[in-house]
């Protein structure tokens, strides 16, 4: 193998280095290669930002703006990774290099490849989720039941709570180490590009445990990166010296302070009109889906949501709680009388309707797009913490500044991440809350910018410090693989960490 990549969704660099004694692995990469804190996109969420590891670009440039998000046409659009993107596998591909992809999150459907392609979460029951699809059985078999998710829910929520939950988790993670040693062996490709999940599961509920010593779960995160690194020691041992091995996050992840219904404050300022008392029409299913969770042994939901119908299991998945809150905001917003509205997520996508602007300006000549985000702008930086009363740390991203490339019409107008000192605040989109803040977030961690990597290898300098960006790895790894790429990247390739 020519290049393993290694992908902890949401591993944090703080955390890494405040145990970095106690991760022999990652230490000896660190070490022996390139390392460093890794800026990941706007928005940071997992898609669209492994399809922007992948493709060197911005979200704007590859047209993939989240899993599920609302058009301008407000339309419900889905984000998934495709040959024309141009990821760094299908370039490889392209020029007759053997390619492996396990488990990125947003590819599937799978597609063909030089090599194979196991699909990544969110997968619909019953159906494909390989290329070739003789791989989906042959995996299925040799791990026992091959797993691509666990019920992405608040483990409170969950028959047995947390305690309940932490198993399967890690059978999730034993599986997909298990894996991919298997597609190693099977396969043997130079390109190996794989994802763990494990990390961001355990950040969203047990980080609140890490300052709580007499908690049960107050090392579950420590264990967690003892485990991963476990994991990528093994992976490493298999390649061998010669194989040029890269470890990343897609970003990071901060503590939560409170949640904030932002279109419940935009609604209070007058940027954001409900037709009238707010209509949940999916409201069966998310009780229906509370009293599967509630009610099954945790470890027999993943065979229900085998064995239900597909357009049943969606309809319980997290995946489709998502879609009915966007749902919600297309079918209950007044959008003639609606300037801005959210849709929520590790930071505030914001979305000025355009059509209401273009009427505005054709009948009284004012309020163009940047008053209204002016106007955002400043309401944001108004708000404070409803824990300690002091106003919250704002961090703006405009859409000419976030994102440029063929796609940018329908990218969010401005983004916003709320910090309070080390804190984050959990931006949530539901309407009709009649309340602005909650003290009840649905996470115990939500993402930030800041991810980390680690390279090594043969043509890697030793001892390399360096801070880089997302965009950058794509370009990188291909000059490692010797391939001449003409996609227009908006990263650089890393000059400061090869050897010459």
């Amino acid at each position: 193998m020519k290049t393993l990549v290694i992908g902890i969704d949401s591993a944090s660099p703080n955390l890494i280095q405040n145990w970095i004694d106690q991760l022999p692995n990652l230490r000896s990469i660190f070490e022996t290669g390139a390392h460093g804190v890794l800026k990941s996109i706007v928005p940071p969420e997992s898609v669209p930002a492994w399809q922007c590891f992948a493709t060197g670009m911005n979200p704007a440039k590859i047209g993939v703006y989240g899993f599920t998000y609302i058009g301008r046409n407000r339309q419900l659009k889905f984000g998934k990774t495709t040959p024309e993107l141009g990821c760094i596998w299908d370039i490889c591909s392209k020029r007759g290099i053997k390619v492996g992809v396990f488990n990125v999150p947003g590819t599937y459907p799978p597609y063909p490849v030089k090599g194979f392609m196991v699909s990544g979460f969110p997968v619909p029951s019953h159906k494909t989720w390989s290329y070739p699809d003789d791989l989906m059985k042959r995996l299925d078999s040799a791990v026992g039941g091959y797993e691509i998710d666990v019920p992405l829910t608040k483990p409170t929520n969950m028959k047995g709570g947390e305690k309940a939950y932490l198993p399967q988790v890690q059978r999730l993670h034993d599986k997909t180490l298990q894996a991919a040693k298997l597609l190693m062996e099977w396969y043997d490709p130079d390109l190996f590009v794989m994802t763990f999940q494990a990390i961001d599961l355990v950040h969203h509920d047990f980080w609140k445990y890490m300052d709580t010593p007499d908690s049960p779960f107050s090392n579950v995160l420590h264990d967690w990166y003892i485990t991963m690194d476990i994991a990528i020691g093994e992976l490493r041992k298999l390649v061998g010296a010669e194989t040029h091995v890269l470890v990343l996050s897609d970003h990071g992840s901060a503590p939560v302070s409170s949640a904030l219904y932002i279109n419940q404050y935009l609604e209070s300022n007058g940027l954001l009109t409900l037709k009238g008392p707010v209509k949940n029409k999916g409201e069966t299913y998310t009780k229906l889906r509370k009293w599967v969770l509630k009610t099954l042994p945790p470890g027999a939901i993943a065979s229900v949501y085998k064995m239900t119908p597909g357009f049943i299991g969606h309809r319980l998945t997290e995946s489709a709680a998502i879609e009915r809150t966007l749902r919600g905001l297309i079918e209950n917003i007044d959008w003639d009388r609606t300037l801005a509205f959210s849709t929520g997520g590790h930071q505030a996508h914001i979305y000025v309707t355009y059509d209401l602007i273009n009427k505005l300006q054709d009948s009284r000549g004012s309020q163009s797009t940047t008053d209204v985000v002016d106007k955002l702008c400043n309401l944001m930086s108004q708000l404070t913490d409803p824990k300690t009363g002091e106003k919250l740390s704002p961090i703006f991203h405009l859409k000419e500044d976030a994102f440029k490339g063929p796609f940018q019409y329908d990218a969010p107008d401005l983004c916003v991440e709320f910090y309070t000192k080390n804190e984050k605040v959990q931006v949530n989109p539901r309407l009709g809350t009649q309340q602005l803040w909650s003290s009840s977030p649905h996470f115990s961690s939500i993402h930030t910018r800041e991810g980390f990597y680690g390279i090594t290898g043969p043509k890697i300098r030793h001892g390399v410090k360096l801070d880089a960006n997302l965009l950058d790895l794509a370009p990188t790894l291909l000059r490692l693989l010797n391939v001449e790429a003409t996609s227009d990247f908006d990263g650089r390739v890393l000059d400061q960490v090869i050897a010459n």
